[in-house]
């Protein structure tokens, strides 16, 4: 390496070449924060794609996912004004009809509706419950309250 006389010993003084090549690392560096810092307020607002026992769903940013070992996923909105419980079991002996009424009776329900084998009923002041068999699975979805995200969630359910 060669250094000029004129900027030996202050290296950093500006014109020479250590003080060109800081500053175009400067810069760089500061593209890479920019890149990132806006990296860390997109990514948030996009919805995590989860896997979960039987299906799939798109987790709205802020909404807490709890699991049950091989039995319920809930999600819950970040202001809590909003719970979606969503069930795979076997459905395996299991009529639909009668789960659904069995549901109802316990959280003090409706009527049950039915609609080409999809059973559901609602409950409480703003709740609702779904009740379905596909193949060899009793799908079971119930909403309480309300939320912005809330049909994005719905919509982005994909059963397995």
């Amino acid at each position: 390496m060669v250094v000029m006389e004129d900027t030996w010993p202050f290296p950093d003084k500006p014109g020479s070449i250590w003080a060109k090549s800081f500053l175009f690392k400067e810069i760089s560096m500061q593209k890479k924060l920019l890149v990132f810092l806006v990296l860390l307020l997109i990514l948030p607002v996009a919805c995590m794609a989860r896997d979960f026992d039987g299906f799939r769903a798109d987790v709205p940013p802020g909404w807490e996912v709890i699991e049950e070992k091989d039995a319920m996923v809930g999600f819950v909105s970040p202001d809590r004004e909003a719970i979606v419980t969503v069930t795979v079991a076997s459905a395996q002996d299991v009529d639909p009809a009668a789960f659904a009424a069995e549901m109802a009776q316990g959280l003090g329900g409706s009527d049950i509706m039915e609609e080409d084998g999809v059973y559901s009923f609602a409950f409480g002041d703003n709740g609702v419950t779904v009740v379905h068999v596909s193949g060899a699975d009793l799908r079971v979805i119930s909403i309480i309250g309300g939320h912005p995200a809330l049909e994005g969630l719905m919509d982005s359910i994909e059963w397995r």
